[in-house]
C-alpha cells in the first residue's frame, strides 16, 4: 500500500475497516443502478477487525468480505480480474486511475456492471 491519498471504510458496528490507497480504476453502477467505485484489489487492506472479517463466495464468482458483527458487506473482490468493488464514490474523482484496458472494462460488464464514464 502506498503512503499516496487513501480513505477508509468502516462497516456499520466499527468492528471491520478497511483502507483503500491511491486512486479508484473507474466508477461505475452495479446491477440495481448503485454507484461503486473499482479498485485495485492491491489497493485495499484490512486496517482493524480481521478476525471479524468473513471472506465467502458470491454470485458472480469472488468472494464478499463482510462484516461478521453486523453482516454489512464492505467490498466485492474478484481475483481473477484482481479489482475490488466498494459502494459509492469517492468526494474527489478528479483523480482517477488510468483508463480501464478494454478487456477489464468488459469483464466488468459480464459480471453486471456499468463503467460510467466522464462523472
Amino acid at each position: 500500500m502506498s503512503n499516496g491519498p487513501y480513505g477508509k471504510i468502516t462497516c456499520d458496528c466499527g468492528a471491520v475497516s478497511l483502507l483503500v490507497s491511491g486512486a479508484p480504476l473507474a466508477l461505475g453502477q452495479d446491477t440495481k443502478g448503485a454507484r461503486v467505485a473499482f479498485w485495485p484489489l492491491d489497493a485495499v487492506q484490512v486496517g482493524q477487525g480481521a478476525d471479524e472479517l468473513d471472506v465467502s463466495p458470491d454470485d458472480r464468482g469472488g468472494d464478499t468480505w463482510a462484516c461478521r458483527r453486523c453482516d454489512e458487506c464492505l467490498l466485492h473482490a474478484h481475483d481473477e480480474a484482481d479489482f475490488a468493488v466498494m459502494a459509492g464514490h469517492p468526494e474527489d474523482t478528479a483523480d482517477l486511475a488510468p483508463e480501464l484496458s478494454s478487456s477489464r472494462q468488459r469483464r466488468l460488464e459480464e459480471l453486471g456492471y456499468r463503467v460510467v464514464t466522464g462523472e
